[in-house]
């Protein structure tokens, strides 16, 4: 089997986006006059919180979301919040939009969310400056607003929120808001790392180890991704599989590269469910075991993935771990096809030229082969010519007008959302059979 059928990348924390900011317990004012017992403490807060004082109604709140002193009770913390807010308090403004972003306590209403971060973003306060930009990138009851976004983001930033920094530094890697800055995107994840954010650590190695805004340097990137991964980083874990499988940085060590997919893919990574499939299927690390490749094959597929969408059909098609079904395989080779995935629309297209798992179809075989030649899939050419020679009139025009329809339907002209990179489509492959 080709090792480039699989795609595998080293993971940056960029399409994950960062979930707004939890509320957190405001410190109090005077640490060292802090009451010992939490129960005491707030009990002196609730008495002034209900004299009337604003900061204490804010830090009941807190008390109540985080259990402190008192039993966690998310009503009443929601009850405080909004009188603390109401009377102009930044950090309870935020802790409303909080409720409101996640629908907690209160029904979710991004609007009020948004009014809420709002009002605290004014006033500078870097965590709901945050949570705004995060509603602008995402397009959270409003329409998406990168620049927006990446302004907001520079201003909790610019106040040291690590959160911020890393976000702003995600939109630097990718020009999301602003112009592309892969060194602009080093700092900031650096800065952040050094204040212990964990996607920071995992970006900041990714890049150490890609080389990209800095040179490349596998003993720092090692050390930035075990600190993300100690912090429960589920994408440091797969990158650290990644190091140990092909010995960058480290000895090769591919069973314990089986271990840290292992870790990763049982929390829903999808890369790495491929990955570990991959090692089944080969035996690498592990016992070669079929059963085992196609049930986390199955996992990513399911997931939207469409390299493993299309070998869990390949899967299928052979007999390989499951019981061979050409529907199946045409189902799953049908999912990755419609993301313009080229090897399985070549795989779907032999499908339709054999009358395999679907009805025999020269139009829709001479549709899917063109599809993926155009998605760079250029071995198709030899298969579409020959089976152009025996297709009639008839057959060709269906074909093509099948092809433009289905161009048409997917806004995508071009064809380039997703180009095979060369000798990546060798195994995983149907047998075409003109």
């Amino acid at each position: 089997m080709n090792r480039q059928s699989w795609i595998y990348a080293f993971v940056l924390l960029a399409a994950i986006p960062l979930k707004a900011q939890d509320a957190q317990p405001a410190a109090p004012e005077n640490p060292g006059n802090a009451v010992a017992n939490p129960s005491v403490q707030f009990a002196e807060l609730l008495r002034q919180a209900e004299s009337g004082d604003p900061h204490a109604q804010c830090r009941v709140g807190n008390a109540y979301h985080t259990g402190v002193g008192v039993a966690k009770n998310e009503a009443e913390a929601e009850r405080w919040w909004l009188q603390a807010a109401q009377r102009g308090i930044a950090e309870a403004q935020n802790s409303m939009g909080y409720l409101y972003e996640s629908g907690m306590v209160v029904p979710k209403d991004y609007g009020e969310a948004m009014r809420w971060f709002s009002s605290a973003a004014e006033q500078k306060l870097p965590k709901a400056q945050y949570n705004l930009a995060h509603m602008y990138e995402h397009g959270e009851g409003l329409p998406l607003d990168y620049a927006r976004a990446a302004d907001l983001y520079g201003q909790a930033a610019a106040q040291g929120l690590a959160r911020a920094r890393t976000s702003l530094g995600v939109a630097y890697q990718f020009g999301n808001g602003v112009p592309r800055n892969v060194t602009e995107a080093f700092k900031l994840f650096q800065l952040a790392a050094e204040q212990g954010e964990p996607s920071a650590q995992q970006n900041l190695g990714a890049m150490y180890f890609q080389g990209n805004g800095t040179k490349r340097n596998y003993a720092e990137a090692l050390k930035w991704i075990r600190q993300a991964a100690s912090q429960g980083i589920v994408e440091a874990s797969y990158s650290l599989g990644q190091m140990y499988e092909y010995g960058k940085g480290v000895h090769r060590d591919p069973v314990k590269a089986a271990g840290l997919y292992r870790v990763a893919a049982e929390q829903g990574l999808a890369v790495a469910q491929l990955e570990l499939a991959y090692l089944y299927k080969t035996g690498k690390g592990v016992r070669q075991d079929d059963f085992e490749a196609a049930k986390w094959l199955l996992r990513a597929a399911e997931q939207g993935h469409p390299t493993a969408q299309n070998a869990l059909g390949h899967m299928y098609y052979q007999g390989a771990g499951v019981r061979r079904d050409y529907r199946q395989a045409a189902d799953w080779f049908r999912r990755a096809a419609e993301q313009n995935w080229a090897q399985a629309q070549f795989n779907l297209g032999v499908l339709y030229q054999t009358g395999l798992g679907v009805p025999l179809n020269y139009g829709e075989a001479y549709k899917w082969f063109t599809l993926a030649i155009q998605g760079g899939y250029a071995d198709g050419r030899r298969v579409l010519e020959a089976l152009t020679q025996i297709m009639t009139k008839p057959q060709l025009r269906d074909g093509k007008a099948s092809i433009s329809d289905w161009v048409s339907h997917h806004n995508n002209p071009a064809l380039a959302a997703q180009k095979a990179e060369p000798g990546e489509q060798h195994s995983y492959m149907a047998t075409a059979r003109p």
